[in-house]
């Protein structure tokens, strides 16, 4: 049986997103040594909590988007797409106040703090909109700004996929390419998937 290309990106889209959902998972393994966290400060117990809340919330939110965004599992199991969903969007919602306090303590300075307190900001919009609009019941509007919001939490994939071609491939010092990665994670994300829309022409009137 053969797979179609389409159907096989999917699927290699989808290994990519449950690694890093399960990557995000190693932070929480007692004495994990990540450079990441050389330079924070672990002495900060409100650091400290708000980024294990986000990166915690992030990953689950980053796991169950691809089944909330199916169409065949939400006409299958409308209930459960609804519990999900607002799982989903409670953890965001958290996630991101967390993630914009964390911002303020990014590797390389103002740049890079303030690209991920932008990402920080857009992920809380988009999924409140997310949700506002299916409380109002303007379900096209709620798809759309779903998709929007899933490209937000996508950051969290792209930013890994970025950053090594910045590092290993054009050979960028890691103070160029982070404050680099902060926007190039997230605001193309927000493009292409507001290209998508226009074209499908889902959720383009009131917002």
């Amino acid at each position: 049986m053969t797979i179609s290309l389409k159907k096989a990106l999917l699927y290699v889209a989808y290994a990519l997103i449950m690694v890093v959902a399960l990557y995000a998972l190693t932070y929480f393994i007692p004495n994990y040594q990540s450079p990441f966290l050389q330079h924070k400060p672990l002495d900060n117990t409100l650091w400290r909590v708000t980024f294990w809340t986000h990166v915690g919330l992030g990953a689950l939110a980053l796991a169950l988007g691809p089944f909330q965004l199916s169409v065949k599992r939400r006409q299958r199991n409308l209930n459960l797409h609804r519990q999900l969903g607002k799982l989903y969007v409670i953890s965001i919602l958290v996630a991101s106040v967390c993630a914009f306090y964390a911002a303020f303590f990014a590797d390389t300075g103002w740049i890079a703090g303030l690209g991920f307190a932008m990402l920080a900001l857009a992920w809380f919009y988009t999924t409140l909109r997310a949700y506002q609009t299916i409380r109002q019941k303007q379900v096209d509007q709620h798809r759309a700004w779903m998709y929007r919001s899933y490209a937000v939490t996508l950051a969290a994939v792209t930013l890994r996929i970025i950053l090594p071609v910045e590092l290993v491939l054009l050979g960028l010092p890691f103070s160029l390419a982070y404050p680099i990665v902060a926007w190039l994670c997230w605001v193309p994300n927000l493009i292409v998937v507001e290209w998508w829309l226009s074209r499908k022409q889902l959720g383009m009137g009131t917002s």
